[in-house]
């Protein structure tokens, strides 16, 4: 299970999220499982390499309502609990 704050990437396209709101899915880009940022150095090179959305782009899950931003947008496709992930629309 995800917590709040912590950041994923995808190995293959290497998009970024940052999750806001916990949920009991796994979070799936590219087909595969997203890995979990938890070292300082690499996420001081990503955020060097990429730059970020100023407030990033949400998503959610309908099954299990997992919500995160993400923070690198790329062409890969975000799963969670088997199913493609939701972009939510910005409300201001």
């Amino acid at each position: 299970m995800s917590k709040n704050g912590q950041a994923y990437f995808c190995e293959i396209c290497r998009q970024k999220i940052v999750v806001t709101e916990e949920g009991f899915g796994v979070l799936v880009c590219c087909g595969q499982e997203m890995k979990l940022v938890g070292v300082k150095g690499m996420m001081a090179t990503w955020t060097t390499a990429y730059t970020k959305p100023k407030d990033g782009v949400p998503f959610v899950c309908n099954i299990c309502k997992q919500k995160i931003k993400v923070i690198v947008e790329t062409t890969g496709i975000l799963e969670c609990c088997g199913q493609r992930m939701q972009c939510e629309e910005i409300t201001k």
